[in-house]
């Protein structure tokens, strides 16, 4: 059975989880600052294991970043990285936040934009 609940992976389950979808690992100590800079977290289990993760980071009044949605292959499908979206975003709306960004790659554009995201005409940019 999975479960979402409120609360930050530890550094550890944060690193195997985006090991899981190949994303790099950051060391120890920028995964333990990351964690701790987070606004709102979820995660995901399948009985007694940390399968899922997803954080939002930000001002908590005028934006929010959704970052690290991450659900380890052998888990999607089962739902659970929508309930975890739902979930932030339920989170956002009641905290007042005016707006919830992500950064999403093509192939998950279809799963954000079923979930009531839309892409705007901006340029990302990014600089590091």
């Amino acid at each position: 059975m999975y479960d979402v609940r409120d609360g930050c992976p530890s550094a550890q389950e944060y690193r195997r989880l985006r090991a899981s979808v190949g994303w790099s690992q950051p060391p120890m100590p920028a995964c333990r600052t990351a964690l701790a800079s987070t606004i709102a977290a979820v995660i995901g289990n399948y009985r007694t294991e940390t399968v899922a993760m997803a954080r939002l980071v930000g001002d908590a009044t005028l934006y929010l970043l959704l970052v690290d949605v991450v659900v380890a292959p052998e888990h999607q499908g089962t739902g659970l990285g929508r309930r975890m979206v739902w979930r932030l975003h339920d989170w956002a709306s009641q905290n007042g936040t005016r707006n919830t960004l992500l950064v999403a790659g093509d192939d998950l554009v279809p799963f954000y934009r079923n979930l009531g995201f839309h892409t705007e005409p901006n340029t990302r940019m990014m600089r590091g």
